[in-house]
């Protein structure tokens, strides 16, 4: 793939996660603010199609454009950011080992895990440090950040699994299968 057609996904795909990213709910309402959104879908597409590179790049991008729109959050976006790019990197990796359904079922489940207690660790450091909250805060949301976290990044790899043939066989590249019949 060329350049312009590799910066032009970038963009598209940017574009994209950014306005779902606008689409978020909280999963469990005694923990209203972590709250789901699926833009990380098209950062793992493009993960699948040109890299854990590219698709890093796609989560950093909308990331910063989610906070200049609308965030204000400095710390809630940057460890959006530091996860998504854990998730969406690891995933990427470990598919374009084997470039199969299998290695990117093995890779989104890796990832998952990675990230869930990548998020438990982060969020026992930051919650007490910048919310000025007692370690016990933490702990009583414990149980939620983890079912969160495994339910986002779950629903992000169920998702994924389902569309990226078709989009990847739109776009004539590489199939969770091997190449696609229209390249």
């Amino acid at each position: 793939m060329n350049d312009i057609k590799r910066i032009s996904f970038v963009g598209i795909f940017s574009a994209l996660a950014t306005l779902v990213m606008f689409l978020e709910f909280p999963i469990f309402p005694q923990a209203a603010f972590l709250k789901y959104d699926p833009s990380e879908i098209p950062a793992l597409i493009v993960s699948f199609l040109l890299g854990p590179r590219v698709g890093m790049l796609v989560v950093l991008i909308k990331d910063v454009i989610f906070f200049l729109v609308k965030s204000g959050d400095p710390v809630g976006i940057a460890m959006n950011a530091v996860l998504g790019m854990s998730f969406v990197g690891i995933a990427g990796l470990v598919y374009h080992k084997n470039k199969s359904k299998v290695s990117a079922v093995k890779g989104m489940t890796f990832a998952t895990l990675f990230t869930t207690a990548f998020a438990l660790g982060l969020n026992a450091f930051i919650v007490p440090l910048y919310f000025k909250a007692p370690f016990e805060l933490y702990l009583r949301f414990f149980p939620f950040i983890l079912a969160f976290n495994l339910v986002k990044f779950g629903i992000d790899s169920v998702v994924t699994l389902f569309v990226y043939k078709k989009i990847s066989s739109i776009f004539k590249l590489e199939t969770l299968e091997g190449r696609s019949n229209n390249g």
